[in-house]
């Protein structure tokens, strides 16, 4: 159940800032373009090396309870499966608007921590899918997460009115995976959700790039920006891994 549709409650709506149309006036405030440039690029960087933490966290767990079956087995056959199945969907929900207005150090630890639930959440996916699948995967999430990234930073298109249409389609995915995965069990639907995960998913790592940077000019880094920004970030990382191992993963039989 852990892979069924390629998104198990990870979505992420960047709630709790104003965001206004790119305004180059506003690089006033920051002493000039190219001190602005400089600004938004230590910014970004910031928000990747937060998100590079968290799948860390992601992969240490990962790695921690597929090496042992019955930690396994205690995880999701008992209580602490809905801990695992429903967590990750009420902070996904939760955090972003409150994070703006948290202690750092707290926005940090509740990230790590929603990063740690994914990786319990997912851990069974070593015993499920082949190595070569597994980095196959990781593979390509890298190479168009990195692509869309980059086309979401330099594009001059607003995407706001697509972003804001991806984010209702990934929570209707996120509302028939768990329908599917609750009830349905059907593979034909979980295929079908994967694929539409995967879009949506690399849409989104465009549009919240360009939000983000837009965002950083409009307000700088206050309000724990960099923190989620790289939670909403890491959601996409994640939804988009998922989505390509269902789709063209092998199974470890």
């Amino acid at each position: 159940m852990v892979d069924s549709g390629g998104s198990r409650g990870n979505t992420c709506n960047m709630q709790g800032y104003h965001q206004e149309p790119q305004n180059p006036e506003r690089s006033v405030r920051y002493g000039g373009g190219t001190q602005l440039h400089t600004g938004v690029q230590q910014f970004m960087a910031g928000v990747y090396a937060w998100m590079s933490a968290g799948l860390l966290v992601t992969a240490a767990v990962v790695f921690g309870l597929s090496r042992d079956v019955n930690t396994l087995m205690m995880l999701f056959n008992t209580p602490l499966y809905y801990v695992i199945l429903f967590g990750p969907l009420i902070m996904a929900w939760v955090l972003p608007a409150k994070i703006p207005s948290m202690d750092r150090g707290v926005a940090v630890a509740l990230f790590l921590v929603y990063a740690g639930l994914i990786g319990a959440a997912i851990s069974p996916i070593p015993l499920i899918y082949s190595g070569a699948s597994i980095l196959g995967a990781l593979g390509g999430t890298i190479g168009l997460f990195a692509g869309m990234a980059v086309i979401g930073f330099v594009t001059k298109r607003d995407l706001t009115g697509v972003g804001q249409f991806l984010v209702m389609a990934l929570l209707g995915a996120v509302i028939a995976s768990l329908i599917n995965a609750l009830f349905l069990h059907s593979g034909g639907m979980s295929y079908v959700i994967s694929i539409i995960v995967a879009i949506v998913s690399a849409g989104l790592t465009a549009y919240y790039n360009q939000m983000l940077k837009q965002l950083y000019m409009m307000h700088g880094s206050q309000g724990n920006l960099a923190i989620n920004g790289a939670l909403a970030l890491y959601i996409n990382f994640i939804n988009l891994f998922l989505s390509l191992l269902r789709l063209f993963g092998s199974s470890r039989d």
